[in-house]
């Protein structure tokens, strides 16, 4: 999974504004991205869906954090965004 620009963006200014822009290290592996300092870890994953809603095709894009085996589902980015803030305020 490629980071779209937005999230990116998000996720520098958010490092940046924790002071942990160079501590956190980021991996991508399985779909997932995974943000990690100090022992902690904090993965999400983007998902598109393509859905046939009254014979028409729609995309939507699906977010989840936590674990791969244990994935919770979130709303959208902003809601990851705001989930990611949280655990580096920890």
């Amino acid at each position: 999974m490629r980071l779209l620009p937005t999230e990116h963006k998000d996720i520098m200014n958010l490092l940046k504004a924790a002071g942990l822009e160079n501590e956190i290290l980021l991996t991508k592996k399985t779909g997932w991205v995974h943000l990690k300092h100090k022992g902690e870890v904090f993965s999400f994953h983007r998902k598109k869906v393509m859905k046939l809603e009254n014979g028409q095709f729609s995309d939507t894009v699906e977010y989840y954090v936590g674990s791969p085996r244990n994935p919770e589902k979130l709303a959208d980015w902003p809601h990851v965004a705001a989930r990611l803030e949280a655990w580096l305020e920890k």
